[in-house]
């Protein structure tokens, strides 16, 4: 995982409330489908109930009870300070992964602390002209190329729930379940602005025709491959998009069949094509449609260069929990909000391209 300072502190100090969310968080990306997660056998309930138990004994720790029942203890203001610093760090602990394996491909991504920004150094990717010279010229034109920077400030974003220490410590509610809605949500939000910020980019107006092919055809798959990789210094391309559009990839030839152990009946596309890597995007939902509609578009495949500059840049700044007082609202019921800074850009010295499909 890429921790921060904070988290490497947080594993230090509360190291069985670490270890256990650790391994509830791998259960519960395996139960996603991703592969080589390492894990307890126990349940999620079992482990939900474990963390609950851990984050209660680390409160106590820090906060003592002094004889007070479960309601004046919620209630103390250093309590809910202590259990907003864990929550972020539980936050902190996870998100960085979940965003690395979602849009790692096509986006860099820095975490910051709080009032940091991030700079991006944007490498001239422009090549010394070459010049014709006769054994009686002594030098050729001087030349010099520039780099240039770029730079994100994140931008505090914010969720605000009900939300009740006093049912974590009664074992009521799951503070473990609560930690990973709160990262899913983050997570759904920055990856919608992820995504939007890569395919306006792409498939932009003033992107030139030769990064553009309307409708596939493999020769003019491989040549927009071929064109990302030369003009990206070398660096190899790949073909990446939704399972749906990768179906897409296939080879023109009609004397070409296809058995039950090929790969692309398996995994519903082909991993290499031409010799080029195919590399799908999980498809998520956009919460801002009515419709049950999808983010990604199930009709482009993207050709990018993962070893050059990422299209996507992502500035990920810090966390910070804040728990209501009890007696502020009218039923008692206390407010929490989470608020977390990011921002995002499209910023990048490398070219990409898109193909049309029939999906």
């Amino acid at each position: 995982m890429n921790e921060s300072m904070k988290v490497k502190a947080f594993a230090v100090s509360a190291p069985d409330l670490y270890t256990l969310f650790k391994d509830y968080f791998n259960h519960v990306q395996s139960t996603k489908g991703i592969q080589g997660k390492k894990f307890g056998e126990t349940s999620l309930d079992e482990k939900e109930k474990a963390i609950n138990k851990a984050f209660c004994a680390e409160l106590e720790s820090k906060v003592e009870r002094l004889g007070m029942d479960d309601v004046h203890y919620a209630v103390n203001p250093m309590v809910k300070a202590f259990a907003d610093s864990m929550v972020d760090a539980m936050i902190d602990m996870i998100l960085p992964e979940t965003l690395l394996q979602s849009v790692g491909l096509i986006a860099d991504i820095r975490f910051l602390d709080w009032g940091d920004s991030a700079n991006f150094e944007l490498e001239n990717n422009a090549l010394f002209n070459v010049a014709k010279a006769d054994y009686r010229q002594k030098n050729a034109i001087f030349q010099r190329l520039e780099n240039t920077n770029a730079t994100l400030a994140p931008v505090a974003h914010q969720v605000s729930v009900i939300s009740n220490l006093f049912n974590v410590l009664t074992g009521r509610d799951s503070i473990a379940k609560y930690v990973m809605k709160a990262v899913r949500s983050i997570e759904s939000a920055m990856l919608a602005e992820a995504y939007t910020a890569f395919t306006t980019a792409v498939t932009a107006g003033a992107t030139p025709s030769a990064l553009k092919v309307a409708n596939y055809a493999e020769t003019s798959a491989i040549t927009l491959a071929e064109t990302v990789s030369a003009w990206n210094q070398g660096k190899k391309a790949v073909f990446v998009g939704t399972p749906v559009a990768l179906k897409a990839l296939l080879p023109s030839n009609s004397n070409y069949r296809y058995t039950l152990n090929d790969e692309f009946i398996k995994m519903g596309y082909i991993p290499t094509f031409n010799t080029y890597d195919v590399v799908p995007m999980e498809q998520i939902a956009d919460y801002t449609s009515t419709t049950y509609g999808l983010k990604l578009d199930n009709t482009k495949i993207f050709v990018v260069s993962p070893a050059s500059d990422k299209i996507v840049k992502i500035a990920v700044g810090g966390t910070l929990s804040q728990t209501s007082g009890v007696y502020e609202n009218a039923n008692l019921a206390q407010t929490g909000s989470v608020m977390k800074a990011w921002e995002v850009g499209a910023i990048t010295n490398s070219i990409a391209g898109y193909i049309g499909t029939t999906a």
